[in-house]
């Protein structure tokens, strides 16, 4: 069994709490996740909004985090940085983990900053978290209407020549339809449910969807209970949003993106819990070749157009 999760925020976590990856009282781990089948995870950095310079400082400390955790778990873990990666005869049996940035606070003004993450390994990016900031305005602002200010775009343009991963997920609506505009290559939303199912802010609308099939990109089913039922939160109730995407824009485009360590309240635990997974889709009447595409072939679809490599 293989999984691709396209969101965690155990790096954050870990450098918050001083604990390391191997194994901790995070709801995400090395061990337990190989022992989940976790093929690919994309680990967010993540500081609250603040001031540019302060979240830099952040973020950079989580780039060390993280890269002094692949090196000390090197038997089992890699950074991917193109997609030619996974096939690296060293790579084999590894666990593949890409960086990701979830708000663009710390790039600041200057596209050079975002150079130089890129050059730290970052390969993945969401412009904002809830907030508006100086990229975009973020879900939370939904009632102001804005989208993606002139540096926005020009960062998106950036992401696009250098081959990174946009990550749709946080923002408004108008900035999620802005975004779709300025970038040509299939996105992310890496962590958000359907709206229709449960009315939560942070969910994506039927048009959304929509949007997101005509443009090739993938949504990342999340766990966290609230945005799965306003009532009952569950795993049943998690796979209703599978069900509902994959009969409004087609199996294709669902993938998962847990959210581990970015929420209290999940509906599968921690990643041990997605060794059951299979069963429950399974018993929900998807078939073998439906699963696979869920549990990871869309997601690397996705991952082989943007980060193709030489």
């Amino acid at each position: 069994m293989k999984i691709v999760d396209l969101h965690c925020d155990t790096i954050s976590w870990l450098q918050e709490n001083d604990q390391t990856l191997w194994h901790n009282q995070a709801q995400y781990d090395l061990k337990r996740a190989k022992d989940s089948g976790i093929y690919l995870q994309l680990f967010a950095m993540f500081a609250r909004p603040a001031e540019p310079n302060t979240v830099l400082r952040e973020i950079l400390k989580q780039v060390e985090k993280f890269h002094a955790e692949i090196e000390a778990n090197q038997s089992w873990i890699y950074t991917l940085n193109k997609y030619t990666d996974l096939n690296e005869p060293d790579n084999q049996g590894k666990l593949a983990a890409v960086l990701h940035l979830e708000g663009g606070e710390c790039l600041g003004n200057d596209l050079e900053t975002l150079r130089l993450l890129y050059r730290f390994g970052l390969r993945s990016l969401g412009l904002t978290w809830n907030e508006r900031n100086q990229l975009a305005d973020g879900a939370a602002e939904r009632d102001a209407g804005g989208g993606l200010s002139r540096l926005g775009r020009r960062v998106v343009a950036e992401m696009e020549d250098m081959g990174m991963l946009l990550d749709l997920a946080h923002l408004s609506e108008r900035s999620f339809f802005d975004a779709l505009n300025y970038y040509r290559h299939p996105v992310l939303v890496s962590h958000a449910n359907a709206f229709a199912l449960c009315g939560h802010w942070r969910n994506l609308t039927d048009d959304q969807l929509k949007a997101l099939r005509d443009h090739g990109g993938v949504i990342g089913v999340t766990q966290v209970a609230d945005f799965v039922s306003e009532t009952q939160p569950g795993i049943d109730t998690m796979i209703d949003h599978i069900v509902y995407i994959a009969d409004l824009i087609g199996i294709q485009y669902v993938a998962l993106g847990s959210d581990f360590d970015g929420a209290d309240d999940m509906v599968i635990k921690d990643v041990a819990g997605y060794r059951n997974l299979p069963e429950y889709l399974l018993r929900r009447g998807f078939n073998n070749q439906e699963i696979n595409m869920i549990l990871y072939q869309n997601a690397l679809a996705v991952l082989e157009k943007v980060l193709p490599g030489p």
